[in-house]
């Protein structure tokens, strides 16, 4: 509890006071520190599988990249930014993990000074340099206690100054995509208007000089500031300290650093650092360990590797990611087929069938309001779109699947499947969006067949060149074997 304060108090007093409550709170701390680091073990352990699904659902769902969109690397940087965020809860777990072995051993020796805090070298009748080298060199009980509870506190605080030093250095990478992504659409949009191009060049060499003050932010932090005692470039350094103390959000923990930096050498900063990256290295190393070096590694796709990934019966808790059939025994002599919608291909599908973009029928705020209060004031409005009533929809959504065998080809066994007749679909597993076609396989031999499907990809970014047909060619996408019952 904190010290009560009295406006008639004397300062003097009232500085005592909370001296003496942060000195008491200072020696109680231990208890909060394994609290804490008890606690944060706990939900980390449990939660890294929980974020890789989240962060699995908003990579497939909602941030897959579309080559069409005027920012994709935008949704690029925030898949990176994802990505990296498990390192650094892997990182932060082990360095919990070590203040957690140290606060036990430190729990073991005070334990120990109970009983007994000194050390009885006689009773060891050492001869020669170890009579004067072990009484020197070996710290006593009490020295230790005191070493090993200053080298807790320490880690324990640095664990957190690092993760949230690792969080900052993604902010502004992620700002930085971000924003060349936008200016790369720019540039790309030169041929419409000179002013684009314009303030694409003014974009990107602002980048490049945000990009080049973030370096000098970073150098600065990894040199203990030194970039803060230059007496010539402090002051140009100091309005970048500022607005990238905010950008990084390092106003929360700087506290933290200078006091480390002032009050412990560089050298022991930097052999803790070192020491607690080999662990986190030499942990990645072990979890990445395989000794099956005669087995392929799967890069792509190839008739000779089953992937769990095409079945739905073996695939588990992950998403689709390029296709998908219900297994690899099918049964009644037809085969499901399930072909994943990827936003990659809105320019292909664009250039293919211009008549289909949109079809969600999605509206603004300000116009579904406006539809609503129109169908309020006059019975006769019908807030179902005008084309759906119409039977537009239905028209656009033919042209849609006849445009999708331009898109796709199907092969079993080299020979193309063809009169396939596509459909829209939304696969039960976690709800991804595709495209679905049977195939009747009556003419098939009960055996193994490969089934190979290609699908027309632009060989290039159609965010910053033109989209053509020559331009564009059918790649395999995937090749799995199946078997007939």
């Amino acid at each position: 509890m904190r010290p009560e304060t009295s406006d008639n108090s004397n300062p003097v007093e009232e500085k005592d006071k909370l001296r003496r409550w942060v000195s008491n709170l200072q020696l109680e701390s231990w208890q909060l520190e394994l609290l804490i680091t008890g606690f944060s073990i706990f939900l980390l352990a449990t939660s890294l599988d929980e974020y890789d699904a989240f962060r699995s659902y908003i990579e497939h769902n909602r941030l897959a990249p579309s080559t069409d969109s005027s920012n994709p690397m935008l949704a690029i940087s925030v898949i990176v930014l994802l990505n990296t965020i498990p390192w650094a809860l892997r990182f932060f777990l082990i360095n919990l993990l070590i203040h957690l072995l140290l606060r036990g051993f430190w729990i073991g020796i005070v334990g120990l000074s109970s009983v007994s805090s000194e050390i009885h070298y006689d009773k060891l009748k050492l001869k020669g340099k170890f009579r004067k080298l072990l009484p020197e060199r070996v710290k006593s009980l009490d020295q230790l206690i005191v070493y090993l509870d200053k080298m807790s506190s320490v880690i324990f605080a640095y664990t957190y100054l690092l993760v949230f030093s690792i969080i900052s250095v993604m902010l502004v990478f992620v700002m930085i995509i971000a924003l060349s992504g936008a200016g790369f659409s720019l540039m790309g949009m030169a041929s419409q208007s000179v002013i684009y191009a314009f303030l694409g060049v003014i974009l990107i060499m602002a980048i490049m000089l945000i990009a080049f003050c973030a370096l000098l932010f970073f150098i600065d932090t990894l040199t203990f500031s030194s970039l803060k005692r230059s007496k010539y470039f402090n002051p140009v350094f100091y309005p970048i300290y500022r607005l990238f103390s905010v950008l990084t959000l390092s106003f929360l923990y700087r506290s933290i650093y200078y006091h480390l930096i002032t009050n412990y050498k560089r050298k022991q900063i930097v052999m803790v650092t070192m020491g607690l990256l080999g662990v986190f290295y030499m942990s990645r190393l072990f979890s990445d360990w395989d000794n099956h070096s005669h087995y392929p590694e799967s890069y792509g796709t190839s008739a000779y590797v089953m992937e769990n990934r095409f079945y739905d019966d073996a695939r588990g808790d992950s998403h689709i990611q390029l296709v998908s059939i219900p297994s690899k025994y099918v049964k009644n002599n037809y085969l499901e087929l399930f072909i994943r919608y990827r936003p990659n291909q809105n320019a292909v599908m664009t250039f293919l069938c211009p008549g289909t973009v949109d079809m969600n029928g999605s509206r603004s705020f300000i116009e579904a309001f406006n539809a609503g209060m129109a169908a309020q004031r006059d019975s006769t409005i019908s807030m179902v779109p005008d084309r759906i009533a119409s039977g537009e929809y239905s028209a656009t959504l033919k042209e849609a699947v006849n445009c999708l065998t331009q898109m796709f080809e199907v092969r079993i066994d080299g020979v193309l499947q063809e009169n396939l007749e596509y459909m829209f679909r939304i696969h039960p597993s976690k709800g991804e969006k595709g495209f679905f076609v049977m195939i009747d396989l009556h003419d098939l031999e009960r055996k193994k067949h490969i089934l190979e499907v290609k699908r027309l990809d632009f060989n290039g970014a159609p965010f910053m060149q033109e989209v053509t047909r020559d331009k564009m060619s059918m790649k395999l996408i995937a090749a799995l074997p199946f078997w007939m019952e």
